[in-house]
C-alpha cells in the first residue's frame, strides 16, 4: 500500500507525463527521494518546455523506444501522449517508418503494434 506522499508523487507524475509505469510505482514506495530526483531530471530533459515541444519529444521517444525494442505497452504510452499533444496517427507512423533502415523490421513491428493499438487500426 503506497503512503500518502508516494501516492501524491504518482498522481503528479501521471499528470506531468501523461502516464505512469510500474517503475514509478515501485520506486515511489521503495525510494521516494530517488524517484523525486529522477523526476527532476525527466522534467529538465523530457516533460519540461525548452526548445522542442512535447509533441516532438514524444515522436522522438516513440522512435527510440521502438528502436530499442521496448515493451509494446511502454511505446503505447508515448503514442497516447503524442496523440494528446497533437500528433496525427500518420505523423507517428511516418516517424516509426524511419526506424526500419537503421534498426530493422523487428523494431518497426513493435512500434507498429503500439501505434495500431492506440489508433484503433488492426495490428498486423
Amino acid at each position: 500500500m503506497a503512503s500518502e506522499e508516494a501516492q501524491r508523487f504518482l498522481e503528479q507524475t501521471g499528470a506531468n507525463r501523461g502516464y505512469t509505469l510500474e517503475m514509478h510505482r515501485i520506486m515511489a514506495e521503495a525510494d521516494l527521494e530517488w524517484a523525486q530526483k529522477y523526476n527532476a531530471f525527466i522534467e529538465a530533459t523530457y516533460t519540461g518546455q525548452r526548445t522542442l515541444d512535447r509533441k516532438t519529444k514524444e515522436l522522438l521517444q516513440i522512435v527510440v523506444e521502438a528502436a530499442l525494442r521496448a515493451d509494446v505497452e511502454q511505446i503505447q504510452a508515448h503514442v497516447r501522449v503524442a496523440l494528446q499533444e497533437g500528433a496525427t496517427p500518420r505523423e507517428i507512423l511516418e516517424a516509426l517508418q524511419a526506424v526500419i533502415a537503421p534498426m530493422g523490421a523487428l523494431a518497426f513491428r513493435r512500434g507498429l503494434q503500439a501505434w495500431a493499438a492506440e489508433t484503433g487500426v488492426d495490428s498486423p
